[in-house]
């Protein structure tokens, strides 16, 4: 189980990091959020599963 705990950290971590650089990008780019909208949605919906994913993990590694 804390193997599991372990990839899922380093899995939102990565998505985080990805997130925080993606994402001012697609603003900042001309058309950037019309066109990269379901980039930010889906990094979001994975960011948010990973965060609950990590959560849980942490509940049964003592």
């Amino acid at each position: 189980m804390t193997s599991i705990l372990q990839l899922a950290l380093l899995a939102l971590i990565a998505v985080s990091f990805a997130l925080l650089v993606g994402v001012p990008v697609v603003f900042a780019s001309p058309n950037g959020w019309s066109e990269n909208k379901s980039f930010v949605f889906s990094g979001l919906s994975l960011w948010l599963l990973l965060v609950f994913t990590v959560g849980i993990c942490n509940s049964f590694v003592v």
